[in-house]
């Protein structure tokens, strides 16, 4: 029998959650040569293909289908004995694979990662951006930072943010129309973020209890905040955006408050890690440095809450 080994075996059950080679390289961010020679591994030590080649990609042959759960098992037991090896390191060191949509790793990351670095360098940080929280277990990442509440119930959570949603715009504008005017910001046309979490039609609210909803044709939907920002800065649109990470820019940059008196309801960010993933030295670092700076980010007072108390599944 042909020899073959647990990164095959992994590689094996990558290709079939994601459905082919070339999907299963771009979701897991693995070269898509590497997993074809895996597969070719597997296929000559079973003699008989584990997938048919079909129009739209692979689909799983029977021997493939009684495989798949004794290849999973196998991966999560390395897996296990990794984390469990992790543990046992008092010093933070090692691995560390986070995931973030492009404006958290801006904003929240980079600063984070740039400090725990220069604090621990032995602690090699791999971030991936990508525009909806992935699973942290099924994709083998240390954390994930996600809007909204993670569903899945074996995930260990804490919210690192909750902040408002508010209306920003092109600063040009200002001069243009009247921005108290609902009707006129409406007009500008609107971005909507297709983020889970993030609505896509806006209700604003002000002190006073008065309420202001904006359900028109969005001008163009986005999957990332960066992109939406891109636009505003570009002279395009009204885009709803947490108020903690716009603010700033609208002191500093082309961009301006619309409807000011008024706020969208919060958006919250999740950090998403797998069970007893916490207790990993460089992951417990990287939580206490994120939660130390999200208190000293404008507004963060109180938004942030600690990792000692992440939500055990």
């Amino acid at each position: 029998m042909d020899e073959f080994d647990l990164n095959d075996l992994k590689a094996f059950g990558l290709i079939a959650n994601a459905g082919g080679l070339s999907p299963a390289a771009r979701k897991f961010g693995q070269a898509k040569a590497t997993l074809s020679r895996s597969l070719s591994r597997l296929e000559a030590a079973a003699g008989a293909p584990l997938f048919d080649r079909v129009n739209r990609g692979l689909r799983l042959t029977p021997l493939g289908t009684s495989l798949l759960p004794t290849a999973e098992a196998a991966v999560a037991l390395m897996l296990e004995a990794d984390e469990a090896l992790r543990v046992t390191k008092e010093k933070p060191q090692g691995p560390l694979k986070i995931a973030a949509s492009a404006l958290s790793g801006q904003k929240l990351l980079a600063p984070v990662i740039a400090r725990l670095t220069a604090t621990y360098p032995d602690v090699k940080t791999t971030l991936r951006i990508t525009s909806h929280g992935p699973d942290p277990v099924a994709e083998e990442l240390d954390v994930v930072l996600r809007v909204g509440r993670p569903t899945e119930p074996y995930l260990v959570s804490s919210r690192i943010i909750r902040a408002p949603l508010a209306l920003y715009t092109f600063r040009g504008w200002a001069s243009a129309i009247d921005l108290h005017d609902a009707v006129a910001v409406e007009r500008l046309g609107r971005i909507t973020l297709d983020v889970a979490g993030v609505p896509q039609d806006w209700t604003l609210n002000n002190d006073e209890g008065q309420s202001i909803c904006m359900d028109s044709e969005p001008y163009v939907a986005v999957d990332d905040p960066t992109v939406a920002l891109s636009l505003l800065h570009a002279g395009s649109g009204v885009a709803l955006l947490p108020q903690m990470y716009a603010e700033p820019l609208a002191r500093t940059s082309a961009l301006v408050r619309a409807l000011p008196s008024f706020r969208g309801p919060d958006v919250e960010v999740y950090a998403a890690l797998p069970p007893k993933r916490s207790s990993v030295p460089a992951v417990r670092a990287f939580l206490d440095m994120l939660i130390s700076h999200v208190a000293t980010m404008e507004g963060g007072a109180g938004l942030g809450r600690s990792p000692l108390n992440l939500a055990e599944p």
